[in-house]
């Protein structure tokens, strides 16, 4: 069934592709050159504890350690859905049928374009972007900044090929930087 669906190539290059990568992707030469720098360094005892802040502080530094407040504000459907979402683009196969469905005439018109474009808006996309616009991602910023972290705004643009898909991009751009400017200037860097 699934090559009726997925053409052969794909199938053959997923194959190909999982059973040829290595499992340690460091040279070992690399390996090598660290075990004998820490052979040459001598031991460095660890600073003495410091002195544990009062809650006064403690608000206001973030503890990687303490996952149930770093969590506390966001829905277990979305951690569960950014799990979900980060371990199926960490699978290469994976990610090639989804650029091959992205792609495929089949999937670019009527009912498909629609559900493929629906699940794409609510896993990834959702994901990986603060917004459709300028005003959803200030939205997503604030909400980033109000929860006490920051947020790093970077502007993607689509492939553009003539001069007027070029200037859409631009002025796409150009309003997202005017609404950085309405942010609070610690929220967000470039």
């Amino acid at each position: 069934m699934a090559t009726r669906v997925v053409p052969q190539k794909i199938i053959k290059n997923l194959r190909y592709k999982t059973t040829t990568k290595p499992l340690n992707s460091s040279h070992p030469s690399a390996a090598a050159a660290v075990v004998s720098l820490l052979e040459k360094q001598p031991a460095i005892t660890p600073p003495p504890p410091s002195p544990q802040p009062s809650s006064h502080q403690s608000a206001s530094f973030l503890d990687l350690n303490d996952a149930e407040r770093l969590f506390s504000a966001v829905p277990t459907s979305t951690l569960l859905r950014s799990s979900a979402v980060l371990h199926a683009t960490a699978i290469g196969p994976v990610v090639d049928v989804g650029i091959w469905a992205m792609q495929s005439k089949l999937l670019q018109m009527g009912i498909m374009k629609d559900a493929v474009m629906a699940v794409t808006k609510r896993t990834f996309y959702e994901h990986f972007c603060a917004g459709e616009d300028a005003v959803a991602a200030g939205r997503s910023i604030r909400s980033v900044n109000e929860a006490g972290l920051r947020g790093m705004l970077v502007y993607g643009v689509e492939d553009a090929h003539d001069n007027e898909g070029c200037n859409r991009n631009l002025n796409g751009f150009l309003h997202t930087v005017d609404v950085s400017k309405s942010l609070p200037p610690s929220s967000v860097s470039f």
